[in-house]
């Protein structure tokens, strides 16, 4: 019998929505969760206890396959998905962020889904972590701000969940059935990177990461997604049909996570253009501002204006995640 990775000590469930659990085991599955039983079929299974308030803690069991799993010290609070490339993936240690932003709190706790990039520090065997100032250098700083924000606001239990990889295109997070072979299924010469070149990463062939990082995580109950990605895009061709490739993606996720109106944050791409073609990047800008306008249930957060416009990486997040925190 085995549990999907995210449910492990320390798990952070989303209030108001469906609590799935999901696994698989060789039988007969019984789960127990705040008072409430659920059978599961042998195989690969999903169950649904009903949504709740916030609360905690709570225990989750899983009796079958003659043995007996608990995963403790669980909350109801806002859990937040953030995912796309290498703003996603910047860490806590390589920010400039005030003293005051930095703290210790058991009720801020991160997941980090397994990506495909060697040497990373956090994966999914460390579990939920939580916040404090030893641990919150190797988090992803969007994703420690963020939380610590809504915190702020009262929240009585945050769970950010990592789901990003650097230098990936946006193709690599949409499932290949849906993508391949499609009007938006590009030739190499219209990409930004070309998927011959040998420096080109691994992780960037049509759902490659869609299906290694993002599918182990559904149809977990998220409350946001937080998408920042697009300087892996910035080809004329793809700042063109960026804002259809965002709307098969979200559409894509929506349907993965079983939730029809799972909100998305797209946070635009800074003012840096120094490589490449800057009517390639300025289209990809122009595309993830329109977003909120063309896809239902999709707020911009612009970052050019506070945020370092001679970095790809600015390194100011806790500005952003200011900016994040008040439309969640």
């Amino acid at each position: 019998m085995k549990l999907g990775e995210i449910f492990k000590n320390g798990l952070i469930l989303q209030a108001g929505k469906p609590i799935r659990i999901f696994g698989e085991s060789d039988r007969e599955v019984r789960l127990t969760f705040a008072g409430t039983e659920r059978i599961a079929p042998g195989g690969k299974w999903t169950v649904e206890f009903p949504a709740m308030e916030y609360g905690g803690p709570y225990i989750l069991t899983a009796s079958g396959d003659g043995e007996e799993l608990t995963v403790g010290d669980i909350y109801v609070g806002e859990v937040v998905l953030f995912s796309g490339q290498s703003n996603i993936q910047f860490r806590m240690s390589e920010a400039v962020t005030p003293d005051e932003f930095i703290a210790d709190d058991d009720m801020l706790r991160i997941f980090v889904s397994e990506r495909p990039e060697e040497g990373e520090p956090l994966n999914p065997s460390d579990g939920w972590i939580k916040a404090s100032r030893e641990t919150i250098g190797k988090w992803s700083a969007l994703a420690y701000l963020t939380g610590f924000e809504l915190r702020k606001k009262g929240i009585p239990a945050v769970g950010v969940v990592a789901c990003s990889q650097g230098a990936s295109v946006i193709q690599s997070w949409i499932d290949d059935k849906i993508i391949v072979g499609s009007e938006l299924d590009l030739p190499d010469e219209k990409r930004h990177r070309d998927s011959k070149d040998p420096t080109y990463s691994k992780w960037n062939a049509p759902g490659m990461l869609y299906h290694f990082m993002l599918e182990r995580l559904t149809p977990f109950s998220f409350g946001r997604v937080v998408w920042y990605q697009g300087e892996s895009n910035a080809s004329v061709f793809e700042g063109e049909i960026y804002d259809r490739l965002l709307a098969m993606m979200i559409g894509n996720w929506r349907k993965s996570f079983a939730d029809d109106s799972l909100g998305f944050i797209i946070v635009q791409i800074a003012d840096f253009i120094h490589t490449g073609d800057k009517n390639g990047w300025k289209a990809v800008q122009a595309a993830q501002l329109r977003a909120q306008d063309e896809i239902p249930g999709v707020r911009t957060v612009v970052s050019a204006d506070i945020c370092e416009n001679d970095m790809i990486h600015p390194v100011t997040k806790w500005k952003l995640a200011k900016r994040i925190s008040e439309i969640i």
